[in-house]
């Protein structure tokens, strides 16, 4: 038997079985969507029942209200206007605004007045039956918290349903005030009502008051006869309690059209399944089968002969048998294609290893550095307080002074190295204060013109007066020595050098081509630092990757790769950014852009020597480094403290409970053998009468802030100017004398 012939069956088989389903389908699909239509109308039909239901309760709610905030209603449950009840609900009132029952309670909860409606001429008071419920309903709000709350329910007394609801009395004036009294309404929904109800919804309506909520659905619907249901909606109380049933009638006409447009549906299919299948049976023979014998003749040629010597496989149409016909003819292209692939996705995978590689650097980098940073600061606090001693002892006129001035500055660049390198490692943040850019590159040069850039002539070029920035002074010198000692050595040592200082306000016109890195910054006015070098200039593949940590084109031993990147991590961290730019024979210019402060307040100068404004007062000071002990102490002693000095934690300890002597501030290390300075400072905090405790360290990046804060009442930093030490350590002794004596 031919695939035509087999074709030809299983199409027909197949609408066949498709036409029976189809019939079968939209029967119950059409029944399922009519008994879904009917469900959808009675959930909504039965929505809209109980929202003119509440309609009722919430102008009945708007009604109690009004009487309740009425200033006579608040004189009346103080007992000053006896003639409320008689002036406000009479027979016609009551009538009209269909109330059924009214309770007054006072503050107390004392009953003040009742009314019930017997007739249209008559009223009359409450029994105590009534009452009593209705008063607890009042107490309820009485002793509410809000003031202005209002009490709204549904109950069922004597098989009818009633209406309930209870507001505070208040004066209309007082916002917040407590609750005078409580006003309660009844509405009774008799027949009468229900009657205006299904009026209303344009509906039969009744209400049922057996087992109400049995079926456990707000909504239900019972079949009643051929041409009506009864929609069940349940009515619930204040606590979500079904109290009855409001029962609409609807009209069932909708599902018997239903069924009759279901059985017109299925002859209209059955009919259009006969056609279809004999529509598809000459089409697939026509367009389909034809063409996929002529495709097997081709193929069985190609098999026959090989795929270099038999011709292509003719491609006709633009179909899924055109697609096969066109992936024989390209198999050799996809194979080669299918090697390229896999050559791209080594070459990626060795990226991603490399970038691996670099971060495995860097994070080596941050654990060797803060491994490192408190051995180096403790070195460099010692030698910081040796040089300020010698300082102290010349005079200022003396030859050596200013090197040792110079020897001072270059411990700070010592010490913003390490923070640098921490900060590499771990993204500290900088210390930011107000500095003159003028002030900052004269600085820099004379630093680096002790032999950094061997050679090279630097000329600062100032274009601008208003220069003052807001930054880190270490970090951003840092910046510039890199800058510098790259542009040096891009000239072998000999040359000149450029440092612009400049402004740019961001945006551009729309004329001007924005410069190389501004394309990162926000809007506004920036200082700009130029270092431009005249040297051979870079490639662009090597310009666009000098800010790549590890990357270096020099030679092994001169270059880690981490200047500029660090460089660019310090002025992003400034809110700037470093640009480039730089062709081959053409030198290099890396631009600094840093926000400009608003006004030209310079940096903060530190705090002035006030030894001798205080008396001589007690410090303990806690190092395991003895160059750092011995430095510092004689600083600190000329500046008018008596030092005790202490090794570790441990002797600290035991000179402040065991010796009957009173220090005013304790001053210690953080990483110290035996007992650290935590240790320490929670040991002194158990003490009844704490002295207040200072931190020293070279290495608090990994330190606990919060456990800092509560132990430490200040935190410094190795190395630290001996006037800022003294400044510090005198405001630590001040605040805890004003603190005792306050107490």
């Amino acid at each position: 038997m031919k695939l035509q012939h087999k074709a030809w069956a299983l199409i027909l088989t197949a609408v066949a079985v498709c036409a029976g389903g189809a019939l079968l389908g939209a029967r119950y699909v059409v029944q399922d969507s009519f008994s879904r239509l009917e469900a959808e109308h009675a959930a909504r039909e039965g929505e809209r029942a109980k929202r003119v239901l509440n309609q009722q309760v919430q102008g009945l709610s708007a009604t109690t209200q009004d009487y309740a905030y009425w200033i006579d209603a608040v004189e009346f449950v103080r007992g000053k206007r006896a003639s409320f009840m008689a002036d406000n609900f009479d027979t016609d009132n009551m009538g009209y605004l269909r109330i059924s029952e009214v309770l007054v309670i006072d503050g107390r909860g004392r009953v003040l007045a009742t009314l019930k409606r017997e007739s249209e001429e008559r009223l009359s008071r409450l029994g105590a039956e009534r009452i009593a419920p209705l008063r607890e309903l009042a107490m309820l709000v009485l002793k509410g918290e809000d003031p202005k709350a209002v009490l709204q329910t549904l109950r069922v007394v004597n098989g009818e349903l009633e209406i309930v609801i209870a507001a505070a009395v208040r004066q209309p004036s007082v916002q917040d005030g407590a609750a005078q009294g409580v006003v309660v309404m009844v509405r009774r929904f008799d027949g009468a009502e229900v009657q205006r109800l299904a009026e209303v919804l344009m509906m039969p309506a009744r209400l049922s008051f057996a087992q109400p909520g049995h079926s456990g659905e707000p909504f239900h619907v019972q079949r009643v006869n051929a041409e009506l249901d009864d929609l069940h909606a349940v009515l619930e109380d204040r606590q979500g309690r079904p109290v009855a049933e409001l029962i609409l009638g609807l009209d069932r006409r909708l599902q018997e059209q239903g069924q009759a447009l279901n059985g017109q549906g299925m002859m209209v299919v059955a009919l259009t399944s006969l056609m279809a299948s004999l529509l598809l049976v000459l089409i697939l023979d026509r367009f389909l089968l034809k063409r996929i014998q002529r495709l097997y003749s081709d193929i069985e040629v190609i098999t026959r002969e090989g795929p270099t010597a038999a011709p292509p496989v003719l491609v006709q149409g633009n179909d899924e048998i055109s697609s096969l016909a066109c992936g024989v003819n390209q198999l050799l292209q996809r194979v080669q294609s299918d090697a390229q692939q896999q050559r791209l996705s080594f070459e990626r995978q060795e990226a991603i290893q490399a970038q691996l590689m670099q971060s495995q650097k860097s994070e080596a980098l941050g654990r060797l550095a803060g491994g490192i940073a408190h051995d180096i600061n403790n070195s460099l606090a010692a030698v910081t307080g040796w040089v300020r001693l010698t300082m102290e002892d010349l005079e200022e006129k003396h030859p050596g002074h200013e090197s040792l001035g110079q020897a001072l500055k270059a411990t700070k660049y010592a010490d913003g190295l390490i923070r640098q390198l921490l900060a590499f490692g771990r993204k500290t943040a900088p210390k930011l204060q107000r500095l003159h850019l003028r002030t900052l590159v004269d600085e820099t040069r004379r630093l680096v013109g002790a032999g950094l850039t061997r050679e090279c002539e630097i000329v600062a070029i100032h274009r601008v007066n208003r220069d003052v920035v807001e930054g880190d002074p270490t970090q951003l010198q840092q910046v510039l020595v890199n800058l510098l000692i790259n542009a040096a050595d891009a000239m072998e040592g000999k040359g000149r050098i450029e440092i612009v200082i400049d402004d740019i306000a961001l945006p551009l016109g729309l004329d001007q081509a924005p410069p190389p890195g501004t394309t990162e910054l926000g809007n506004g006015r920036f200082l700009t630092v130029e270092v431009r070098d005249f040297g051979p200039g870079m490639a662009p593949d090597v310009a666009a990757r000098v800010f790549e940590p590890f990357f270096t084109t020099k030679s092994v031993g001169r270059g880690t790769g981490l200047g500029l990147s660090v460089a660019q991590g310090i002025t992003l961290h400034h809110g700037g950014h470093i640009g480039l730019s730089s062709a081959l024979g053409q030198g290099a210019c890396f631009c600094v852009y840093l926000p400009a402060c608003a006004d030209d307040a310079s940096a903060l100068s530190p705090a002035a020597d006030s030894s001798s404004e205080h008396r001589r007062r007690e410090l303990l000071f806690v190092d395991d480094d003895q160059l750092v002990r011995q430095s510092w102490s004689a600083l600190l002693e000329r500046k008018g403290w008596n030092v005790t000095r202490a090794r570790d934690g441990e002797e600290a300890w035991s000179y402040l409970v065991q010796s009957s002597q009173r220090w005013d501030v304790v001053l210690t290390d953080l990483s110290m053998p035996r007992l650290d300075g935590v240790g320490l400072g929670q040991r002194i905090r158990s003490m009844n009468q704490p002295p207040p405790v200072v931190l020293l360290s070279g290495n608090l990046d990994e330190a606990d802030e919060q456990l800092m804060a509560e132990l430490f009442a200040v935190v410094l930093r190795k190395p630290v100017e001996a006037g800022d030490l003294d400044g510090v350590l005198n405001d630590v002794v001040r605040r805890a004398t004003s603190r005792s004596a306050g107490t």
